[in-house]
Parts: structure tokens; sequence; C-alpha cells
């Protein structure tokens, strides 16, 4: 299959709003098969030919040859996928550079340029910011508490800096990386509660030493775990 036949088929199934993996499904063969068409590594024979022309609702000469001008296929294709989202209640988003975000019955996913699904962690991020938001009303409490209870005015402000720290626990736990840990909060804070309260600013300062040495320490186990690049999708090129 030739380069211009290859970037044609790419663009006739982003126009019609299907991924790799969606119409593999709809032709009954696999994404692998339409990522080599699309790479011009390989043709589709004549049964899926005929397929693809019925689903995008075309003759085989406006399949594999370019007779429409562009304006016209982008109408086309808009009229058909305003019908569809209409009736299936969804709203597909497509960006410049080919990335989308079709949202479909309450359910949001996302897809990159090459049409390849990039799945969400919506519920672990849920999760996360359920446990901040706690997290948040605790050190609430307990700054009035200790603040009027201890009259600590002077010295218990300091939980709003060691807030970011406590909140940063549950990202770090749920991406599997230490060095998502706020320890620069947490040194800042301790330091602050010892100087204000003991007048230890020396020789505590030493503890700003331990900031470096603990991201040198946990970006070298993330590395090692393979989290340095962690984030909350798979890549499905990598099959490729």
């Amino acid at each position: 299959m030739n380069i211009e036949v290859a970037s044609r088929l790419q663009k006739l199934r982003k126009q019609n709003g299907y991924s790799q993996e969606e119409l593999a499904d709809k032709l009954g063969i696999s994404r692998q098969a339409v990522s080599k068409w699309e790479r011009a590594e390989a043709s589709p024979d004549t049964d899926n030919l005929i397929l693809l022309a019925r689903l995008y609702n075309m003759s085989l000469d406006d399949l594999l040859y370019d007779n429409e001008t562009n304006e016209e296929i982008k109408n086309r294709t808009i009229d058909k996928e305003e019908k569809e989202e209409i009736k299936k209640n969804t709203i597909t988003l497509t960006d410049d550079e080919g990335q989308t975000v079709k949202i479909e019955n309450n359910k949001i996913t996302c897809f990159d340029k090459d049409g390849n699904e990039v799945k969400v962690n919506n519920k672990r991020k849920a999760i996360v910011g359920m446990i901040d938001g706690i997290v948040f009303l605790i050190v609430l409490i307990a700054y009035f508490m200790w603040s009027f209870l201890a009259n600590a005015w002077y010295v218990s402000w300091v939980l709003w800096v060691l807030l970011p720290a406590i909140m940063s626990i549950a990202e770090a736990i749920e991406t599997g990386r230490f060095s998502k840990f706020l320890y620069p909060c947490l040194v800042t804070a301790l330091y602050l509660y010892l100087g204000m309260e003991f007048k230890l600013w020396h020789p505590y300062w030493f503890l700003f030493i331990t900031i470096p040495v603990f991201y040198i320490i946990t970006g070298t186990i993330d590395k090692l775990r393979g989290k340095e690049d962690d984030c909350d999708c798979d890549d499905d090129d990598k099959e490729d």
C-alpha cells in the first residue's frame, strides 16, 4: 500500500470518530492490522475494503482516492457524527494534534493521536481527592484545638506548612513514587516548630541538608522500580 492510501485510511478513521481498536472490533480484525494499514506496512484485502466503504458510507473509489474535497468530506462526516452523537448521547472532542476525548454515558475515554485508548485511572484519582479533603478537615480541627486549648497561636500555624506533605502521601502511594512525597514541607514545618517552641534554630538548620539526600535516594528507588516516568495511562503503542 502506498503512503497516500495509508494516510487516507487513517484520516477517514479519525474523521469518523473511531479509534484503531474500535475500527478493528467492527471489522473483526486485530488493532495491529489496522495500525499496519495506516503505516503502509500492509494492505487491507478486498473484503475489508468493502467493509470499510460500507462503514464510512462511501464507494470504493472514494475510499481509496481523494475525489472529494476536504471540505465535502468534513461536512459529510460532521453530519454523520452529529447524528450518532445525538443518538448515543456521545460527545467527541479532538485537538489540533489529533488527541481525542470521548464522553459517553458519563464515561470519559481518551485517545492519543494514533487512535489508541489512553486508560485514565479516574477512580483512584477520586479516592486521592477524597483523602486530601479528609486530611484537610483533620488539620483544620487540629489547628483550632491546638490553638485554643494550648494557647499556641504563635506556633500552631506550622500545621499549614505541614499540610502539603501530609496530602502528598496519598499521591505517593497512588502513583507508587516515593519522590512524590513533599519532604521539603515536612522539614520546613519541623524546623519552624523546633525553632519557635524550643529556640533550636541552631543546629537544626542541618535538616535542610537532608532534602537533596532524600530525593537522590527516592529518585534512585523510583528508577529501579521503573516509576520515574510513571503516569496514569498505558501506552498501547508499545505493542507495535
